[in-house]
């Protein structure tokens, strides 16, 4: 059982609004540690009562807890300066006599390869782990090379590589909906599903966040990460038992029988896109290219579709896509399975008869069928039966620090899993960048571009 935590990259934004409410939720349940620790590092020159203050007036706006919890978690907290560059220091701050540690690199991206070549020098044991946030890498070399280190510098410790994403609640929402309901999983497949889309849609724009979507865009931002962990869960078998190392195989070989997108599909498979001057309820918003902190010479987009085929037999024939924009008129997020229209002697009797369509909630937990009842006069009417399920306990992060905690990496990417995405993702990204899909536009407010359009 960890014992101690060490946030690196404790004064930033990650540990203030996600990773410490987050703490502070599973203290409210009474599943911390009793003698869980918890070490903020950073390069500002603060004291442990300077952090205690600012992550005590942080949790007052992000963690809807109990003034005990919150003071059961600020006591615990300490704080050292440290340059996480430097092996001495680090190694210094981790310590040598000391509890079971997690280590959370709470940092930016480009900050992993050398805090991840330096914590080798504080040689972390068995029982000890690392966190590692998205994104894993920037393409599939980065990936492979940051996995090579891992491999070889740090072969002791667990590591958990995060998608907030792939929180405990979709995933018992995905998967107890196929495998302990009869009516679905015997027809999960090509001869009864006709395509399936992944979406994440959103009213907002870039919010302040320039400096990383413009560097990132729709792509790599959602899709070649959160909705490829949604695509998995979505493909995989039935795991041969309910245990990390069983439930992970099933998510790598779903990727694995995923086609790598081809040159010659690259402009039917792909929508690129970004937002133009539009209104979005009563909002006015400018164009993405006008947005403060963006470089239109990056040619970023803000809406991206992707279409994926998929090598099984179960699968053979469907479509996949997983599609993510910004600056949309409503917030959309969610799994729709379409299923085959009945058989033309049917429609000719019943005309208008639509398809049963499956939706699964991606945050909100609902689940939603179109079904088709009996309507007057010998007709035939769509009506949706609507179920939620009862709502998670912790937010994702509190589900994922709780794991960490209990050292059960089921929720977590493995390195082969973050490999497989890139290698989905890459061609997509390469073809975009040559220029090989034109980048088209859409209003604020309006619909993204359909294919064919």
């Amino acid at each position: 059982m960890i014992e101690r935590m060490v946030l690196l990259g404790a004064s930033g934004d990650l540990t203030s609004r996600l990773l410490l409410p987050a703490v502070a939720q599973i203290a409210e349940a009474g599943l911390l540690p009793p003698a869980l620790a918890i070490v903020g590092a950073s390069d500002v020159e603060w004291s442990t009562d300077d952090f205690r203050q600012h992550i005590a007036t942080e949790l007052d706006k992000h963690a809807p807890v109990s003034a005990g919890a919150r003071d059961a978690v600020i006591g615990r907290l300490s704080f050292q300066h440290c340059d996480v560059t430097s092996p001495g220091e680090l190694s210094a701050l981790i310590g040598e006599d000391r509890p079971d540690t997690l280590v959370y690199l709470a940092l930016p991206p480009f900050l992993f390869e050398p805090v991840l070549q330096t914590l080798a020098a504080a040689k972390l044991r068995t029982t000890d782990a690392v966190a590692i946030e998205k994104p894993f890498g920037t393409d599939l070399a980065s990936a492979r090379h940051l996995n090579e280190i891992i491999r070889l510098r740090l072969p002791e410790p667990t590591i958990f590589r995060i998608d907030h994403f792939l929180s405990n609640d979709l995933v018992r929402r995905v998967l107890t909906l196929r495998f302990l309901n009869r009516i679905f999983e015997p027809i999960w497949n090509s001869t009864h599903i006709e395509s399936i889309d992944i979406s994440w849609l959103e009213s907002l724009t870039l919010e302040g966040r320039a400096g990383y979507y413009d560097t990132a865009g729709a792509m790599k931002d959602m899709i070649q990460n959160h909705l490829m962990e949604a695509l998995a869960l979505v493909l995989m078998e039935q795991p041969a038992r309910v245990d990390a190392h069983s439930f992970r195989d099933v998510r790598v070989e779903a990727l694995r029988a995923v086609a790598t997108p081809t040159p010659a599909r690259m402009r039917d498979d792909t929508i690129r896109a970004r937002y133009t001057e539009g209104t979005i309820g009563t909002r006015h918003v400018p164009s993405y290219v006008d947005e403060p902190g963006v470089d239109p010479s990056r040619n970023t987009e803000t809406y991206a579709s992707l279409t994926l085929h998929v090598n099984s037999p179960r699968w053979v024939g469907v479509p996949f896509t997983l599609r993510s924009g910004k600056a949309l008129a409503d917030d959309a997020a969610e799994i729709a399975v379409q299923f085959r229209p009945v058989p033309g002697y049917l429609l000719d009797q019943w005309p208008g008869v639509e398809p049963n369509v499956l939706r699964v909630g991606l945050t909100d937990p609902y689940v939603a069928l179109a079904t088709t009842l009996n309507g007057p006069d010998r007709s035939a009417e769509t009506r949706h039966l609507d179920a939620r399920s009862t709502a998670p306990t912790f937010t994702a992060y509190g589900n994922l620090i709780l794991h960490m905690l209990q050292g059960d990496p089921m929720l977590f990417i493995r390195g082969d899993e973050a490999e497989e995405s890139w290698r989905i993702a890459d061609p997509v990204m390469a073809a975009w960048a040559a220029g090989e899909v034109p980048m088209r536009e859409y209003p604020a407010g309006q619909p993204p571009p359909a294919p064919g359009t």
